[in-house]
């Protein structure tokens, strides 16, 4: 009911055109090069619904669409196009943002109890990246949430 057009809009242009701009940047010189790895930003957001968050989700579940026909169009010319799509994750934002109601209210449906480390999505980034590891991985959108996307009842006083 509050979330205003131009909100929903900024959050658009950031997360979806900003990514389009990027992405088609990257692959005009990866395309002069024979070929390469983008790997965009999504968000477990863009891949569940989660309540409260239809501007971002939306802008999230646009960029999982982006990165599929990114990787159609490219693949012919050596140009592989997946992304990651975290969780929560212990950035200063987060850290500055979350309360600890909102941290209980993840820890509850997160299976591995916690929020990931910048690290951890920096190491899936990096196998993205790297030719040698994932030289036929292309489209896939890699969830790094600890097990949320695909979490249904989980009981408090389970081990």
């Amino acid at each position: 009911f509050d979330t205003s057009v131009d909100l929903f809009r900024k959050i658009l242009d950031v997360n979806v055109v900003g990514t389009f701009l990027v992405g088609r940047a990257a692959a005009r010189i990866m395309k002069d090069r024979g070929g390469g790895s983008i790997v965009n930003i999504a968000s477990i957001s863009g891949l569940r619904g989660s309540k409260g968050r239809s501007a971002y989700g939306a802008s999230k579940g646009a960029v999982v669409t982006l990165t599929q026909v990114m990787a159609n169009d490219l693949a012919p010319f050596g140009i592989r196009v997946n992304a990651v799509a975290p969780g929560p994750v212990e950035t200063p934002m987060v850290q500055a943002i979350h309360t600890q109601a909102d941290r209980k209210l993840y820890h509850r449906y997160i299976p591995m109890k916690r929020y990931s480390e910048p690290s951890e999505i920096a190491s899936v980034i990096h196998f993205l990246l790297d030719e040698k590891q994932s030289s036929y991985v292309t489209g896939e959108i890699i969830a790094v949430d600890g097990g949320y996307r695909g979490a249904g009842i989980i009981l408090d006083d389970a081990p």
